[in-house]
């Protein structure tokens, strides 16, 4: 049995480089992406959406 997970593809906003993670993705986390640290929030597991946090001044 495959985890489906294993088969999401994030990919920041920003730069475009794939975020990896480890664990299990939820609604509502919230990643960071490795090389420009630009953080994603979870909005859906199945099908996968994201969107970028931005910070409010």
């Amino acid at each position: 049995m495959t985890n489906k997970q294993n088969d999401l593809k994030l990919v920041c906003p920003d730069c475009q480089a794939e975020i990896k993670w480890e664990g299990e993705l939820n609604l509502g986390d919230i990643v960071e992406c490795q090389e420009c640290g630009t953080e994603v929030e979870i909005l859906s597991v199945e099908p996968l959406k994201y969107c970028e946090l931005i910070e409010q001044k």
